[in-house]
């Protein structure tokens, strides 16, 4: 009966207590604690109906216990079926106990929850906040932008302008460019023209040049040579024509009669007192081609006298002339002064 008492009294606070329901229902989130409301709701009311019947029939027992004794087994039987009954709701009673520990437990986890959601709330409204800032500070600066944004508008409109000027001007320009270019294409066909006399007057200089130190060489010969040798003189193209006609052909004359200056004379300063024979490459700037006719023309006349001896004049000699000249003993002649005349004499002058 006690128990009777208390589910009357938790029944009777909910149908009467809205609050107590809205509270009750705020903290059963979910399908499944909905579901155990409705079903908390559907043992209420059984439990209501057989608190009821239960009233009924107690009352109704009594009034038979005092009008009939022939009705006690009836009570009886109604006694043990509703005794039955009582186990029974005990029991659910019981799973009702052990549902609403679940349900408390659960609660306590949807507290815990709603607790770190409303700290998820507090840290959201933080950040919200400094995006409100951030915000502000956004819209302040777009307003600078706008601001610039139209000085710039203003400044491209000027630019435009001057750059219609300027292509006005380019216009101009390119029609003075085109002018300037066709003249200076009929200047550069007149410098051509030039360049072409001054390299033919160059080569004809650069020929003078070599005749005159030929011919310069060859009336000085006796005075350049004559610091070594006595008797100096030099050999004309008939003399050395006849010394070597009976042994050459006509080939071999011609690559002798092409040397530029061949002289002879005797070394003073020998005893035996030798006669050498100079064959003389004359150019004004002597290179290893010059060396190397040298070579050739003296070894040539070397096959019909002795003591024939390579030699290069002019005004300048290449490097790879000097270290060749220095290589076969080739004298060098250069303004006057004979360069490399004691070797040459140990290497081609037998007798000396």
């Amino acid at each position: 009966m006690a128990i009777d008492h208390l589910l009357e009294q938790l029944l009777d606070r909910l149908r009467h207590d809205p609050d107590l329901r809205r509270q009750l229902a705020q903290l059963l989130f979910g399908r499944e604690l909905a579901q155990l409301a409705d079903q908390l709701a559907e043992l209420a009311s059984l439990v209501r109906s057989l608190a009821e019947s239960t009233q009924q029939g107690f009352q109704l027992l009594a009034e038979r216990l005092t009008l009939v004794e022939r009705e006690l087994a009836t009570l009886r039987r109604v006694v043990g079926d509703l005794a039955e009954q009582q186990r029974a709701t005990t029991a659910q009673i019981a799973a009702l106990t052990d549902r609403m520990e679940r349900v408390e437990g659960q609660i306590a986890a949807l507290t815990e929850r709603m607790e770190r959601v409303e700290e998820q709330i507090a840290a959201l409204t933080e950040r919200m906040e400094r995006v409100e800032g951030q915000i502000a500070a956004l819209t302040e600066r777009m307003e600078r932008v706008e601001q610039q944004q139209a000085a710039t508008t203003e400044q491209i409109r000027l630019l435009t302008e001057r750059m219609e000027r300027v292509e006005q001007q380019q216009a101009a320009t390119t029609e003075q460019i085109r002018l300037l270019t066709e003249r200076m294409e009929r200047v550069e066909g007149q410098i051509a023209e030039l360049v072409a006399i001054v390299r033919r007057h160059t080569d004809d200089l650069a020929q003078l040049r070599g005749w005159y130190l030929e011919v310069k060489a060859r009336d000085r010969a006796p005075a350049i040579f004559g610091r070594w040798m006595d008797e100096t003189r030099v050999v004309t193209p008939t003399e050395l024509r006849r010394m070597v006609r009976a042994l050459f052909t006509r080939e071999e004359i011609g690559r002798l009669m092409d040397a530029d200056i061949v002289v002879t004379g005797t070394i003073d300063e020998h005893p035996a007192l030798p006669t050498v024979w100079l064959v003389v490459e004359v150019s004004v700037t002597v290179d290893q081609s010059d060396v190397r006719r040298a070579l050739e023309r003296a070894e040539l006349l070397r096959r019909v006298v002795a003591n024939v001896v390579p030699v290069v004049l002019g005004d300048q000699v290449t490097e790879g002339a000097r270290t060749l000249t220095e290589e076969e003993r080739v004298v060098v002649v250069r303004n006057g002064h004979i360069i490399g005349w004691q070797e040459a004499i140990e290497r081609w002058v037998t007798a000396a």
